[in-house]
């Protein structure tokens, strides 16, 4: 009976391996991890055999404009879709790249449609439209530069200080101290 159950279980083994071999496992998990390996020019050929993969659309903007491509995150975004056009971290790419290349007020309404957009989204559909926590994070903080320098009336190129500084002030960290009352 020992015997028995030893060829039992190697013979389940020799099944499981052997089907293992001629199983493919997916990622379902983040499929930009996968994209983000891809080459430019991969990207560049996937993007344009399915323009609807808002995915693969996100990563090559970051990509172009990683690259100091900003008119060209610009013209590919303008190229896709609505829904891809629509999409939160697409949204943010097209607002960075007008930015730098000093379309302030156009950067401030993207932005605000994104944050409008992400806003009413249930949670279960957000990170499918790329409203996920640190997109809209980052788009509240990209909002409040883009005030701040319009506000100012500057641009990046008008004045680049005052720009950087419009950033940083959006990124400053909130103190809250807990000091009682004198009384």
């Amino acid at each position: 009976m020992e015997l028995r159950t030893q060829l039992a279980i190697v013979a389940a083994v020799a099944v499981a391996w052997s089907a293992g071999r001629f199983v493919r496992v997916r990622s379902v998990l983040d499929p930009s991890r996968e994209t983000e390996r891809l080459s430019l020019a991969a990207l560049e050929a996937r993007v344009a055999r399915t323009p609807s993969d808002a995915v693969a659309t996100r990563v090559l903007l970051r990509r172009y404009f990683d690259q100091g491509m900003p008119r060209l995150v610009v013209d590919s975004a303008r190229r896709a879709p609505s829904a891809v056009q629509r999409d939160g971290a697409v949204c943010l790419m097209v607002a960075r790249a007008n930015e730098s290349l000093g379309d302030v007020r156009t950067a401030q309404a993207i932005v605000n449609g994104a944050l409008s957009r992400c806003s009413v989204l249930p949670e279960s559909l957000a990170d499918a439209a790329g409203c996920d926590v640190r997109t809209v994070t980052e788009l509240s903080m990209e909002i409040v530069a883009l005030d701040r320098m319009v506000e100012w009336n500057i641009t990046p190129q008008s004045d680049p200080a005052r720009a950087s500084l419009a950033h940083e002030l959006s990124t400053r960290p909130v103190r809250i101290s807990a000091r009682s009352r004198p009384r």
